[in-house]
């Protein structure tokens, strides 16, 4: 009997010592450990985010992750991360059914070097007199050089001399207009906000947070976030064109596929550092997709190396680019 309880016991402390060591691991690789949303409208759609960068040389699984509360959500958009890479998951609180102090944890689960649970708290205040409709500033799809508009409705109930006093935004190529709408009555207030995109937005994602500043003492900072993609008139596919390993002398051959929304003319496909061993079998075609043969011809030069290449369109001042990259066998 005795013997049994030993070996129960030592079975006991291995697993302890070895869920201590896991999670010792795990930490390391977690960028927050507690999030905090402030204080938040009603109907807000803010987005906080953790970041898991694998620093270890083991590949991570995570098997699930989920919220300790339904008044949060998580996602996350990947699930296997190599060493070196970086996984995000997005926090949100649920500002439509829940009102008031929330507290809730990120549940991360992880299946593999080893088992493992790392909990991150969430906490918010969802104040139910400021309520925007939508919950946030939505552009959705723009293309570049184009202006856009999105339009938020922000209700206010309490007191009646309540008011926005500004806007805050670091983003240079938004700007705001804050129109009230209707009359004051009964500590009601309601404005109409308008966000307009310049035509000079880079590509890419959109995700910025603005502050609405009111005259409130306790809480005048309420956050709303501002959402959207710039997508280019002219695309590159793949933007990255991996010939693989390639011998001193031989010669490759890879094709991309340049895709407008209006039909355009390339003038050129150059690369500064290697000009003598990229050609492009290039037309004068003016047409909306062009698919162009890039031939490699392999310089004796060992070892990795990524190349970015230019394209020159005809009457467009900027230049598109894209990478690219291989190993030069020795």
């Amino acid at each position: 009997m005795w013997k049994l309880q030993s070996t129960y016991c030592f079975v006991s402390m291995v697993f302890l010592c070895g869920s201590v060591f896991a999670d010792q691991f795990t930490d390391q690789m977690i960028s927050t450990k507690k999030v905090d949303f402030g204080v938040i409208a009603t109907g807000s759609e803010v987005p906080q985010f953790i970041e898991i960068k694998n620093v270890h040389n083991d590949v991570y699984t995570i098997s699930e992750v989920k919220t300790s509360c339904a008044c949060a959500k998580a996602t996350i958009d990947k699930t296997l991360i190599q060493p070196g890479e970086t996984a995000v998951i997005s926090v949100q609180m649920n500002t439509r059914n829940f009102r008031q102090r929330k507290d809730s944890n990120v549940i991360i689960m992880f299946s593999s070097p080893r088992f493992t649970e790392v909990r991150v708290p969430v906490t918010a205040y969802i104040r139910t007199d400021v309520v925007f409709t939508p919950g946030l500033v939505q552009f959705g799809d723009v293309e570049a050089g184009e202006e856009a508009t999105a339009v938020v409705d922000i209700a206010y109930a309490g007191r009646s001399d309540w008011d926005i006093d500004n806007i805050k935004i670091t983003n240079k190529h938004l700007t705001a207009i804050l129109e009230p709408v209707g009359q004051r009555g009964n500590g009601q207030v309601h404005y109409k906000l308008t966000m307009k995109l310049s035509d000079g937005a880079t590509f890419g994602r959109i995700r910025d947070m603005i502050t609405i500043v009111t005259n409130d003492r306790t809480n005048p900072n309420v956050p709303l976030m501002v959402d959207g993609v710039v997508t280019p008139d002219i695309m590159i596919m793949p933007p990255v064109v991996n010939v693989g390993s390639v011998s001193p002398g031989q010669m490759t051959v890879r094709k991309i596929v340049v895709r407008g929304k209006k039909p355009f003319q390339i003038e050129d496909i150059d690369c500064a550092d290697m000009a003598d061993c990229f050609k492009a079998d290039l037309t004068t075609d003016v047409k909306p997709l062009h698919q162009v043969p890039i031939q490699f011809s392999v310089p004796d030069r060992p070892g990795k190396f990524s190349e970015e290449l230019v394209v020159k369109i005809t009457g467009r001042a900027e230049p598109l680019r894209f990478n690219v990259t291989g190993v030069i066998a020795n």
